[in-house]
């Protein structure tokens, strides 16, 4: 259409003949300003940066929404972020070997502010025992975000399986601190709605993670969620959240840039 060409003639005016990503700055903003909107009152946003692979696009995001919590997916990612936006905080959206985050602390060009920002999401008591041995190495604390198995059945644990030996490592470790929880739920969205089949499928998840909540108060105390993230959702089921009675923020980066 009209809209298509014009940005073609765009492209051919400032002399760009390779493939590119056009993103329309007028349109972003809609989204993003709709995006804010239609978040229930206290809900935080985290921006999820593999979504939105451009820095500058992440900082426009950032300054646009005025959320600092960024989503990042690999060593890379996050290196590149701990040194262009220190100040964020950035929560790892799926986990890395220890290997990976062993790479990060050794190099030095990251403040210590940037590290100690970082949330490492940890989907296992075994994988929580390597970065345990890590952190102590290196005399450095780690925050950890646990991964929660909400039904996806992608990874992560639950109040009847390893969450509380998790919950229990962190309270023994001297240089492990408790971050929040990650219940990731894109299973929902693809629930039909009628029958009240989405509805009773995201009231399961719901009640994973409100379990997992009463977990973390039994065992680390009742001021444990005290400042935690809790996330949840994405671009697919953001909308379904109407309170933050469970989780206290969402993480979005698609649904940005795509049409309604």
């Amino acid at each position: 259409g009209d809209y298509s060409l014009a940005i073609q003639d765009a492209l051919q005016h400032s002399g760009i003949g390779t493939p590119t990503l056009v993103i329309d700055e007028a349109r972003l903003n809609a989204n993003i300003d709709a995006l804010m909107g239609a978040l229930p009152d206290g809900m935080n946003y985290r921006i999820v940066a593999k979504s939105l692979p451009s820095l500058d696009l992440i900082s426009h995001i950032s300054e646009r929404t005025g959320s600092k919590r960024l989503m990042t997916f690999n060593l890379s990612m996050l290196e590149s972020l701990s040194a262009a936006m220190p100040d964020a905080d950035q929560m790892l959206g799926t986990p890395l070997p220890v290997a990976a985050a062993r790479a990060y602390f050794q190099n030095s060009a990251f403040s210590s502010r940037a590290r100690a920002n970082v949330q490492w999401l940890i989907d296992s008591p075994g994988r929580l025992k390597d970065y345990a041995a890590l952190a102590d190495a290196n005399g450095e604390p780690m925050r950890i975000n646990i991964e929660l198995d909400v039904g996806l059945h992608r990874g992560g644990v639950t109040p009847e399986d390893g969450l509380a030996d998790m919950l229990t490592m962190i309270k023994e470790s001297s240089n492990l601190t408790f971050s929040g929880l990650m219940g990731y739920e894109p299973h929902v969205g693809g629930v039909p709605v009628s029958g009240g089949r989405r509805a009773r499928a995201f009231e399961k998840a719901l009640t994973i993670y409100r379990a997992s909540l009463a977990q973390v108060k039994d065992i680390l105390g009742e001021d444990a969620l005290d400042g935690a993230t809790l996330n949840a959702a994405g671009s697919s089921t953001f909308k379904l959240y109407k309170n933050t009675e469970v989780a206290n923020e969402v993480a979005v980066g698609t649904a940005l840039v795509k049409p309604d």
